[in-house]
């Protein structure tokens, strides 16, 4: 399905034309929202720099759609529920909700300290699960609309010395698992995405440990994944109402050796996880 049939069909499902997008202030969430907005989606966005939050919102309104900005750290429970109350107050409602706020971090378990450890989990995941205690009452008491947990296919692969970030990543499609089956009986989907390496910035404010950081983010830089081949197949996916998004085709295969061959999955990944950091 194109880009353009999968926006029409989501603009077809949910004619309110309403999103909020987090971490929208570039790279994935931004890219989400210039597809919405040529549609003419009104569309909060949040990020933490409000510089390139007013950025973002010019590309949007010049594409025809209407940002509404906000910033603040997602991490932290009461500004995004102002936020979230805000927008709904002016525009009546969200329809579709993604949760992409999130922050890279790569280190051996060990080197990585437990403050570094505990702002991960509050910006990868405990970001997901305010975004999604916001979304869903808003969704329901509307009776539709579609959540999208931004994830990684790092929740399933498990790569070594990436712990805190696998770990958050794990939990978000864990999260997005429940809410899927718990929200079955409406009409509110949820569906997560789990891609390998996508060329945005989100390496560039990596926690962690410099040496690994540095190796994962010219990891992301070299990635031929771009966000908007990223956006489109996902737009395709909400449009058939999957729950699981896998990308590339590696990242697909990665999915199904895992389940079948667990043994074998676990030596090919620990070989691999070797070489981009030259250790024997």
């Amino acid at each position: 399905m194109a880009i353009l049939d999968a926006v029409f069909t989501l603009t077809k499902k949910f004619p309110g034309k309403r999103a909020f997008i987090t971490g929208a202030g570039g790279g994935l969430g931004l890219t989400f929202a210039k597809e919405l907005a040529k549609a003419q989606w009104t569309i909060g966005i949040t990020d933490l720099d409000e510089t390139h939050l007013q950025q973002a919102a010019n590309e949007i309104r010049e594409l025809g759609g209407t940002p509404v900005t906000y910033a603040f750290d997602v991490a932290t429970f009461a500004p995004f529920e102002a936020a979230v109350t805000d927008f709904v107050s002016l525009h009546g409602g969200i329809e579709i909700g993604i949760n992409n706020a999130g922050v890279g971090c790569a280190g051996y378990f060990d080197e990585v300290p437990l403050e570094t450890f505990e702002k991960v989990v509050g910006i990868n995941f405990m970001g997901v699960v305010h975004g999604c205690q916001l979304f869903v009452p808003a969704m329901k008491k509307a009776g539709a609309g579609h959540i999208l947990n931004i994830a990684s296919a790092a929740g399933f692969v498990s790569s070594p010395r990436m712990a805190a970030y696998n770990t958050t990543k794990a939990a978000v499609i864990s999260l997005s698992e429940t809410l899927r089956g718990e929200l079955l009986p409406s009409k509110v989907l949820v569906s997560v995405l789990m891609p390998t390496f996508v060329r945005t910035n989100i390496g560039k404010n990596s926690l962690g440990t410099e040496k690994y950081n540095k190796i994962a983010q010219k990891l992301v830089e070299e990635s031929n994944i771009t966000a908007e081949h990223a956006v489109a197949k996902t737009f395709a996916k909400m449009a058939d109402e999957a729950l699981y998004i896998v990308l590339p085709d590696q990242a697909v295969f990665l999915w199904h050796f895992k389940r079948y061959f667990p043994n074998r999955f676990w030596r090919f990944i620990n070989q691999k996880a070797k070489k981009p950091f030259g250790d024997k």
